[in-house]
């Protein structure tokens, strides 16, 4: 008996840690939200680029979009255009995308829709490509002095590659330096200070390259921000050209890479880009499954949320019953609560979904009530067990379409919900009931009667508490957990709390 208790505790044991795991994984790892009323920020950037074609002839627009390994994850993109075909096309670090027609005239519209996530792309770092190193450029007269002058002092002041590149821009920023003045030629703006800072750390073998980014601000015009960006062998290194402030703050988004500009049209003329970007909710367990579409991952395959929606509302219904079950267990094993039988109460709880408790104990108390008067006066045909239920069944149905016709008659729609009542679980329950009349008497039978539908009462409210019906269908691990508790209480052989009370009398006396 010993080793049966220890295979019982390994097993609950085992049955509790898969669960628990598995569980714990899909919030922590999927983040899949614990409550269905979580809502997260998602960004919705609007482009729309607008121009004039020329001649009813060919005309040919591309335009940078945000690469696949942005920080940021995205949830949905869309190409909106007339008359114009669209593709997709990877250039260098980049994706660019081509809106191309045979023929347009006069003035043209095209858009481009990106909906994203600011929650971190956990790929990021891996998928993010590396360097493309280029050539030192050759420099002479007055410009290779003008940097060797420069590089001299960023040498002396700098550890590695980020103090290095902060040492630089911090030279070129400063207008009383005469060398970062000439190759400036006091033009002091943000392209010319990158042009220049690219000169310098090429100058000494550190890769440097110009990215193009886009701040995530509701409801206002977006123009594209110049940041650059160097690799120190492990990662890249984002710095402010103006500032030298490095790591790019939280709401940057990196659209592009390179010198070139964001758009471009070929048979068009006066091309003007307009960016926007708004913030909308959206709730997190859609968002946690356009996340693991987008990623294509397998896991999320096996989550019930990827069964047909009228699948999903059966088993809404169907993954509750455990939670119902392990009620009746507790009321019955701990507590003490008399039922007609252990899966009685759940299946008349179900039926209380369409019938609403009040009406559900009337009319379990009704049919119960006429099917025990035609119980009783059956026993006195002296007929067989099999023949009896018959007879009941039958006339449980009578009942219930007598109940279903006068309640429409009576504009009592509830009265029609009676349909949905077990009737094989109402015979049975009939059944049961006349016995413990019969061997018990008729009070201990109105006890478990009671009993009954206080455990169907409770375990409906417990089926249909939403949070909970959310949880279970979200996270089927949990189903694993009331095994576990389930084969914990299957050796309990404690007191139960009723029995409490029927001994307290005998304690006192003693």
């Amino acid at each position: 008996m010993k080793g049966v208790k220890l295979h019982v505790r390994v097993l609950a044991l085992a049955l509790l840690l898969i669960g628990a795991g598995s569980t714990a994984w899909q919030i922590f790892v999927l983040n899949i939200p614990i409550s269905s009323d979580t809502t997260e920020p998602v960004w919705v950037i609007d482009t729309k680029l607008s121009f004039n074609a020329r001649d009813n002839g060919p005309v040919k627009v591309q335009m940078y979009v945000p690469p696949a390994w942005s920080k940021f994850i995205t949830l949905n993109e869309s190409f909106i255009s007339k008359s114009y075909g669209v593709n997709t096309d990877i250039v260098g670090d980049n994706r660019q995308a081509v809106w191309s027609a045979r023929r347009a005239e006069g003035n043209q519209q095209l858009f481009y829709r990106l909906m994203l996530t600011q929650r971190s792309n956990s790929r990021f770092s891996e998928s993010e490509p590396g360097p493309q190193f280029s050539e030192s450029p050759e420099l002479i007269g007055v410009e290779k002095v003008a940097v060797d002058a420069l590089l001299k002092p960023i040498r002396e002041h700098s550890a590695d590659i980020e103090t290095f590149i902060r040492e630089a821009i911090k030279l070129i920023n400063e207008p009383s330096n005469d060398n970062a003045r000439l190759l400036l030629g006091n033009v002091y703006t943000q392209d010319n200070k990158s042009r220049v800072l690219e000169l310098l750390l090429s100058s000494a073998h550190i890769p440097v390259e110009r990215v193009h980014t886009l701040r995530l601000v509701s409801s206002v015009a977006q123009s594209s921000e110049l940041w650059m960006r160097s690799y120190n062998g492990k990662r890249w290194l984002y710095f402010n050209p103006e500032t030298g402030t490095q790591g790019l703050p939280s709401d940057r988004l990196v659209w592009w890479t390179g010198d070139e500009p964001m758009a471009t049209v070929e048979g068009g003329r006066n091309l003007k880009i307009e960016v926007t970007a708004n913030q909308k909710t959206m709730n997190s367990i859609m968002l946690a499954q356009s996340i693991a579409e987008r990623k294509e991952n397998k896991f999320w395959a096996l989550s019930l949320y990827d069964l047909p929606l009228q699948s999903q509302q059966t088993f809404e219904i169907i993954l509750m019953i455990p939670i119902g079950v392990m009620l009746i267990l507790l009321l019955r094993n701990v507590v003490g609560l008399e039922t007609l039988g252990t899966f009685t109460p759940v299946l008349i709880g179900l039926a209380f979904r369409e019938t609403e408790v009040f009406w559900g104990i009337i009319l379990f108390t009704v049919i119960t009530a006429l099917g025990l008067s035609l119980r009783s006066y059956l026993e006195h045909l002296h007929l067989q067990l099999l023949s009896r239920l018959s007879v009941v069944l039958t006339f449980v149905v009578i009942i219930m379409a007598l109940i279903s016709v006068l309640g429409h008659r009576l504009g009592l729609d509830r009265g029609l919900s009676i349909a949905l009542f077990p009737m094989v679980i109402l015979t049975m329950s009939i059944e049961r009931m006349s016995i413990v009349w019969e061997e018990r008497g008729g009070l201990h039978a109105g006890k478990v009667g009671i009993g009954t539908l206080i455990a169907a009462t409770l375990s409906h409210l417990m089926m249909t508490y939403e949070p909970w019906a959310y949880f279970v269908f979200t996270f089927p691990g949990m189903l694993l957990v009331f095994m576990s508790l389930m084969l914990a209480l299957g050796h309990y052989r404690g007191y139960r709390l009723t029995e409490l009370f029927r001994f307290n009398a005998m304690i006192k006396g003693k």
